[in-house]
């Protein structure tokens, strides 16, 4: 891949006003202000080692760039299947997409990112249908399936940038009040709400010399993604579950 061509596919989802947002002041003072508002809002909820890991480092800027979904690209499905070669060429494909990585290890927020995913992933277990890993998938299936049985799954388009932040919230507060003994009582559920509200409401990064705001989603590359992602999938199904059961029901059940 080219670096015009690359260039352009990350600018056709960064210039998605959706999504992102370019911006030309430096909001890191602003965020700083937040953080350590937080820690003081709350400090009677955290050791004076957690305050100093959320608080003592230098930061530095984070950095976006994508990986290409080459496997989800018509184009070059077709190319490898007419080339039928070990290499294969494809001049700019139209059709591929990248998945967006916002690179921050060491941002404003991501020791943040990471203490909410210390506290919260222990909620991850409580939702019916998580599955920890390919060997616990594999401890579901039964001995013995009908020969006639299909084995399916389902993929959310783009799942971490569709999440909107209101739904996130709502879904992490909907956990943590219903597994309240899954999470240490010292952490207050307003706290957890408010610092994972600054993870995902102060993910700015670069790209070629701009920056840029994430306005929707969560970032691919923060550390508590994959914790918020689920909780999320977990509480919409739970909210299907209850209004099927609803429907069958009757609402004077």
């Amino acid at each position: 891949m080219d670096t015009d061509f690359y260039k352009e596919k990350v600018l056709e989802q960064l210039n998605d006003e959706e999504y992102y947002k370019q911006i030309t002041n430096n909001p890191d003072k602003a965020t700083k202000k937040r953080l350590k508002k937080l820690i003081k809002d709350y400090n009677q909820c955290l050791t004076e080692k957690e305050i100093a890991y959320l608080c003592d480092f230098d930061p530095k800027e984070s950095n976006f760039y994508g990986l290409p979904k080459v496997h989800k690209s018509a184009q070059i499905q077709n190319t490898v299947r007419d080339q039928n070669n070990i290499y294969v060429e494809t001049f700019r494909p139209a059709d591929l997409k990248l998945r967006p990585i916002i690179a921050g290890p060491e941002s404003l927020t991501q020791r943040l990112s990471h203490f909410i995913d210390l506290v919260i992933k222990h909620l991850c277990p409580s939702i019916p249908s998580y599955i920890k890993d390919d060997m616990e998938f594999l401890n579901h299936i039964p001995a013995i399936v009908p020969e006639e049985t299909l084995l399916t799954s389902f993929d959310v388009t783009s799942l971490y940038t569709n999440i909107p932040h209101d739904l996130g919230l709502t879904a992490v507060k909907y956990w943590i009040e219903e597994k309240r003994d899954e999470i240490d009582s010292r952490f207050e559920t307003n706290f957890i709400l408010e610092a994972t509200k600054i993870v995902l409401e102060e993910n700015t990064f670069y790209f070629d010399g701009n920056k840029y705001r994430q306005i929707k989603g969560t970032a691919m590359g923060t550390k508590v993604a994959p914790t918020y992602a689920n909780l999320v999938m977990g509480y919409l199904e739970q909210q299907m579950q209850e209004q099927i059961t609803s429907e069958v029901n009757g609402p004077n059940q």
